[in-house]
């Protein structure tokens, strides 16, 4: 009887247990999908960026883009106007909301190197950005609009435009250096450049050896159906370049017969000058990719070129150059002991 009793006390126990017992499991259970739902949105990349190439899947001619691009704004004179000759034209890739770029460029470096501003249309609301841009260019004179989509994959077009425009507006200048709007120029030191390779056909800090971005993450994306060939023997990296004005012509008549790709350093410093018109590429490493570790003003000015420069860097390092540049006309061996520093191993 008693061991009767305690099989019901045990069982009767059990039942009150039951319902807890199936809450907690429950809860578990709702836990752990809630953790893994979690976790598969975080964890999960993201799918890849648009990356707008379709249309180079139906026709990848130069010259068929160019001709339907319309040239909206562009300054009503230059220092090409009436001058004989023009050692260097800067022209500078910017899209067109970045004001505060281009504004710290025009109170440094371009106050002492004839220089442009180039920009395509961008943005839901065109033409309340084309009015802010038309204010810009009427009070400083420096913008050249086209009317194409500004976008990353857009730049080999942006570059055609560039080439085009100094070969009907500059055809006198010596040398175009084209760059970005995130670039430090040292206007001394470029000018130092440019005379240690006057006869350069193209001119900048050249990567060898090295393979094209497959990955659909990356900003450097080129599909394998633009591009086949995954190995580059060597270009120049499009954070700044110089082209000899007389070779432009060659490479836009060379352009329309190499079939468009979108990372525009690949397209015009490899397939089209160097692997089609078989150009020569010279390096210079003071037309730098990367920046310093140190901001020390002296590591700058044996650079001619620094990248990914904010506005702030770019107000904060300048002081420092223009104050070493004036040292410099007395004082030839100004910074002698910092050019060690600005070498690619203190770079990044």
């Amino acid at each position: 009887m008693r061991r009767k009793n305690r099989i019901f006390w045990l069982f009767g126990r059990r039942k009150r247990c039951t319902i807890p017992l199936i809450v907690l499991i429950a809860s578990i259970l709702g836990m752990s999908w809630w953790i893994a739902e979690f976790s598969s949105k975080v964890l999960l990349p993201p799918p890849p960026p648009d990356q707008n190439l379709d249309h180079l899947r139906r026709n990848r001619s130069l010259k068929y883009y160019i001709s339907k691009i319309q040239l909206l704004i562009e300054p009503s004179s230059s220092p090409c106007d009436g001058v004989e000759e023009v050692p260097i034209i800067v022209l500078v890739t910017s899209p067109p909301t970045r004001f505060e770029q281009r504004s710290a460029i025009r109170s440094t470096w371009a106050k002492h190197q004839p220089t442009y501003f180039v920009l395509g249309l961008d943005g839901p609301s065109v033409d309340e950005q084309l009015v802010d841009n038309y204010v810009e260019a009427k009070q400083h004179g420096d913008l050249v609009i086209f009317d194409f989509q500004e976008h990353y994959q857009n730049l080999t077009l942006k570059t055609a435009l560039m080439l085009q425009w100094t070969l009907d507006r500059c055809p006198q200048a010596e040398f175009l250096f084209k760059t970005d709007d995130d670039v430090f120029v040292n206007p001394w030191t470029l000018k130092k450049v440019v005379r240690d390779n006057k006869d350069a056909q193209l001119l900048g800090y050249s990567i060898n050896d090295t393979y094209l971005h497959r990955d659909a993450y990356s900003k450097w994306y080129i599909p394998r159906w633009l591009c086949p060939d995954d190995f580059v023997s060597g270009y120049l990296s499009g954070t700044g370049y110089f082209i000899s004005v007389e070779y432009i012509k060659k490479l836009l008549t060379a352009a329309t017969y190499v079939p468009l790709v979108n990372i525009e350093d690949i397209y015009f410093t490899y397939l089209v000058a160097k692997r089609y018109l078989r150009l020569t590429l010279s390096h210079d490493r003071r037309l730098s990719p990367k920046k310093p570790w140190f901001l020390f003003g002296c590591v700058y000015w044996h650079l001619a070129t620094a990248h990914n420069i904010s506005p702030e860097e770019l107000a904060s390092i300048w002081p420092k150059i223009e104050d070493i540049a004036k040292e410099s006309y007395t004082r030839k061996e100004i910074c002698k002991y910092y050019e060690f520093l600005s070498s690619d191993l203190f770079l990044y």
